[in-house]
């Protein structure tokens, strides 16, 4: 692996940065957030099917963010310049990483670039484990809320009347 970042990884970040602007990778992107973090077994497996609606954006998202990681492992893309630049591939890891032995029971290398690149940067590491904190403590704070408003609401105290 080179020792620093050239030009060409600037230009690459760059042009991962772009085509991420296209709109279905974009729909893509944020269908990761919306329907799969924090989703139980039963929602990834639905997805991963070929019906299932959201299931080009699955293929879409997970494919764009394996390519990118594989080519860091391969000595393309230097390593600090993707973890500058491509997190959400590693917020996609965290998010489908609990479920990632069911998946590969029938997908055996899906997402293995970018956990191989996991593997091989500490820096990576890091960031993936301040990831799977920060998911943790919004799901917590989710679950916060959405206990409170079921929470049977209490009439406010009137304030007593005057005697006379």
């Amino acid at each position: 692996m080179r020792d620093i970042p050239n030009f060409d990884d600037a230009n690459f970040a760059l042009r991962l940065y772009e085509l991420r602007r296209e709109p279905e990778l974009r729909k893509a992107r944020a269908m990761v957030g919306d329907l799969l973090d924090g989703a139980p077994w039963e929602t990834v497996h639905a997805v991963m099917q070929y019906e299932h609606a959201e299931n080009a954006h699955f293929r879409q998202v997970t494919s764009f963010w394996e390519i990118a990681a594989s080519f860091v492992n391969r000595g393309i893309f230097h390593p600090d310049v993707f973890l500058d630049t491509c997190g959400e591939s590693l917020y996609l890891y965290s998010v489908l990483k609990p479920h990632l032995a069911r998946i590969r029971e029938t997908n055996p290398r899906f997402l293995h670039q970018i956990e191989k690149t996991i593997a091989e940067s500490e820096a990576i590491r890091a960031r993936v484990e301040m990831v799977d904190k920060a998911r943790a403590a919004w799901q917590a704070a989710a679950a916060a809320a959405k206990a409170a408003r079921k929470a049977p609401k209490k009439a406010p105290k009137r304030p007593a009347k005057p005697r006379k």
